[in-house]
């Protein structure tokens, strides 16, 4: 099965390259961003950071090192797994130089914290198969290089983390001009004081860029939203709005998971977009996928935006 993998998840990446975004057919060009600029920040990559509350410190070389996650509160969990804090060289990376310490992740990665172990490895095993469609390729070319064992670890291990709420929602009629820098997260454009209607769209930002840049196991996020969004989303979500069932049905009653449905509340709106996309353009298949199928069939893009920014919203009390 592990040549079988391999075999698929490299046909894949040749014909997109190691590094190449991968469509997902009809998601909005601002839930897959490309990396863009460098950010503007500048910090010396030998000076020692420090982040609140933390009695460790990094340079900034050492927090962007793929193959040695930071850690800032080791106290807070328990022993990462190799595969977890040091990745397998040469290709494949930390797993919480991406999803963090805590699980939270970036909106340009995902929040794993919440979600079961069995969840997890399948998702895994899918992207490793091909199965699942990493819109960066990233997740394709690392799982096809991960062994079972590895995989059952890091899954475990995330799913011992609780879901935090860190996800400011916010209903908007205009929002700041943004960019995206070089790990594709959107940033606001300080050096223009004017903003743009959000139309149908969802914009996360940090809400403290030098935080997020170190790493922190816990940063904050805010995501604008269209006006009136969250009651559609509520809407949706809840009764399916003669379009599609409830997603309580398989997601459970909090929408905190079940044996047949992940969690799915809390997580990042322009994540959820890209997922439910990916359901209706056969990016992600499966068994599991395919019970998604007709859920998303009928959904509209206004839809899709507004059960996103609804789900963010929805804090998993633990």
């Amino acid at each position: 099965m592990k040549k079988h993998y391999l075999l698929l998840a490299t046909s894949l990446l040749i014909s997109t390259s190691a590094l190449a975004d991968n469509q997902i057919p009809n998601a909005p060009a601002w839930s897959t961003p490309a990396r863009g600029v460098p950010t503007s920040e500048v910090v010396e990559p030998t000076v020692k950071r420090q982040l609140e509350g933390s009695t460790v410190s990094y340079t900034q070389s050492e927090i962007d090192n793929k193959f040695n996650a930071p850690d800032w509160f080791p106290n807070q969990h328990t022993a990462m797994p190799n595969i977890v804090q040091f990745g397998k060289k040469p290709k494949v990376w930390a797993c919480a130089s991406c999803h963090l310490a805590s699980g939270t992740g970036h909106p340009e990665s995902s929040t794993l914290a919440g979600l079961s172990a069995t969840y997890m490895a399948s998702q895994l095993q899918a992207f490793a198969s091909g199965q699942r469609i990493d819109y960066s390729g990233h997740m394709n070319r690392m799982a096809a290089l991960m062994t079972e064992t590895e995989m059952r670890e890091a899954s475990t291990w995330f799913a011992s983390l609780p879901a935090q709420q860190f996800i400011t929602v916010k209903e908007v009629s205009n929002v700041p001009l943004t960019y995206v820098d070089s790990t594709r997260m959107r940033q606001i454009d300080t050096s223009k004081t004017s903003s743009e209607p959000i139309g149908n769209r969802i914009i996360e930002i940090p809400a403290d860029k030098n935080v997020v840049h170190k790493r922190a196991p816990l940063s904050e996020f805010i995501s604008y939203v269209p006006v009136g969004s969250i009651a559609r989303g509520k809407n949706l979500v809840q009764t399916g709005g003669g379009k599609t069932i409830p997603c309580m049905s398989c997601h459970g009653a909090d929408l905190s998971g079940s044996q047949i449905g992940p969690a799915i509340a809390g997580n990042f709106g322009i994540y959820t977009v890209r997922q439910l996309h990916g359901f209706k353009s056969n990016t992600r298949n499966g068994a599991l996928s395919a019970m998604m199928k007709p859920v998303v069939a009928n959904l509209t893009d206004e839809d899709i935006v507004d059960i996103s920014a609804y789900l963010s919203s929805v804090y998993i009390k633990q």
